[in-house]
């Protein structure tokens, strides 16, 4: 049985950013969810949600703040991976991408996440490089570092 549940995309709310932990999966990541908001607030970012029955079900986020935007945190609620939303999220933010002048995008694979690289891949971007990313934050009052090893891939936009 096919069930049909309509999915909304915008940007977050303030009143979105706890349902963005995903039910603690990402409460680590508290004060990270916070930083992005904040720049969304400022214009240096955006964090572009699909909203399904005023849940989160995906997510990714853009950060303007870089010569070329890069979409950073791109995730689809567990249990609806595979169902086309993670493209159409990317579809949406290379289209608020674009809607602000820019001509390309970027974003970060983990090296070894190899169904995302396919998937991207299978989107239109193509490696341009490799990054370590450390990522510092504070989680229950204790001091934290992410260390992100990625392969970044680049796609050029439609004008």
């Amino acid at each position: 049985m096919l069930i049909r549940v309509p999915v909304q995309f915008r940007l977050a709310r303030e009143d979105d950013l706890p349902a963005l932990e995903w039910m603690g999966l990402f409460t680590r990541q508290r004060a990270i969810i916070a930083e992005a908001f904040e720049a969304q607030q400022d214009g240096r970012g955006a964090m572009l949600l699909a909203i399904a029955n005023d849940f989160p079900i995906g997510q990714v986020w853009i950060d303007f703040d870089r010569e070329t935007p890069r979409f950073w945190a791109v995730r689809v609620f567990p249990p609806l991976q595979g169902v086309g939303l993670g493209t159409r999220l990317i579809e949406e933010a290379e289209a608020c991408a674009a809607a602000r002048g820019h001509e390309a995008v970027e974003l970060g694979v983990e090296w070894d996440n190899r169904g995302a690289q396919r998937f991207y891949r299978r989107l239109g971007y193509a490696p341009v490089g490799a990054e370590r990313e450390e990522v510092d934050y504070t989680h229950d009052d204790y001091p934290m570092t992410m260390v992100v090893d990625q392969e970044i891939l680049r796609k050029e936009l439609e004008p």
